[in-house]
């Protein structure tokens, strides 16, 4: 079973790359979220846990922005200017931005949410 599982990974690298990638997500992420679910509560945990996600992948998108790529100068790159390097960057920036703000406005209804409650 475990050459069989080793032959199958080696023989293609897309497949091998696109799998570690999502189990490695799955495993960071998850593991995050389930700390702050068991400290906080499964929904605020997961708000907490959505929101610095989308901070993080907004500052990480923005500094990549500003400074990437310092390899290869940007006129060396084959048909791609400094321009065209940033654009996909750039939409993950504002995907980034837009699902940061969504988790802040969630994080805000549940707060007024919970202080409603306590005044009940």
């Amino acid at each position: 079973m475990r050459l069989l599982i080793r032959e199958i990974l080696s023989a293609n690298l897309l497949f091998t790359g696109v799998l570690l990638t999502i189990v490695s997500m799955l495993i960071f992420y998850g593991s995050s979220y389930l700390l702050n679910a068991t400290n906080l509560g499964r929904r605020l945990g997961f708000l907490v846990s959505g929101a610095s996600l989308f901070g993080w992948t907004t500052i990480n998108s923005f500094l990549f922005i500003v400074y990437a790529p310092r390899g290869p100068r940007q006129a060396s790159i084959e048909g791609l200017n400094g321009f065209e390097i940033r654009i996909v960057p750039i939409t993950f920036l504002l995907a980034s931005v837009i699902l940061f703000a969504m988790f802040l406005i969630a994080l805000n209804r549940y707060e007024s949410e919970q202080n409603r409650q306590i005044e009940a």
